[in-house]
């Protein structure tokens, strides 16, 4: 059986990323994918310590033993990725960066990927700014630096002017539904 994570960087457990998330899983679902929901915020993940200790010794693994190491195992199992991330000060979250500086082991020193690239990985963005194209170059750097692991990014999407207990949710919003549902229906075509 295909196997798909879904990392969710944000800190609310029931806010904007996390319905659109859950769409892109009913998608997933709907195929007979299995899938596995992961909260950065829950889990006690240190930034990388700079060490190299996965270069020195040429493995995709990680000296620093915190809940990381649950993370490298669902991201070596999987066949898909998707991850879920409100833009804070034009970036992902600080839980959803700490992942990514968490995925050094797979990339070697002279930027070949350990991962095989038949991993998919698609990304849904949430931002309270109605301008879809203000964070566009930070949204891509991110992107950028996920598929130098392997993944292979297959799609995005940036749903825009959406605030939790400030603006209409995102469910009223029939078009981001629909796009969140597609991310995860197409994500292992």
């Amino acid at each position: 059986m295909k196997k798909v994570t879904i990392l969710i960087g944000s800190p609310r457990k029931n806010g904007n990323t996390r319905i659109l998330a859950a769409e892109a899983e009913r998608g997933l679902k709907e195929q007979g994918i299995a899938t596995e929901t992961v909260f950065l915020n829950d889990l006690k993940i240190r930034g990388c310590q700079a060490c190299y200790w996965c270069k020195k010794n040429d493995v995709a693994e990680c000296a620093v033993k915190d809940d990381m190491q649950k993370v490298h195992r669902l991201v070596q199992e999987l066949d898909g990725l998707i991850l879920a991330s409100p833009i804070y000060f034009s970036t992902v979250t600080a839980q959803t960066k700490a992942w990514l500086d968490r995925m050094f082991p797979y990339v070697s020193m002279n930027l070949v990927p350990k991962l095989p690239a038949s991993k998919k990985v698609s990304f849904i963005f949430t931002q309270n700014q109605p301008d879809g194209h203000l964070f566009e170059s930070g949204i891509g750097s991110f992107m950028y630096a996920v598929g130098l692991s392997g993944l292979t990014v297959k799609d995005h999407m940036i749903a825009c002017d959406l605030d939790t207990g400030v603006k209409p949710p995102v469910t009223e919003k029939k078009e981001l539904m629909d796009q969140a549902y597609r991310i995860g229906k197409d994500l292992l075509r």
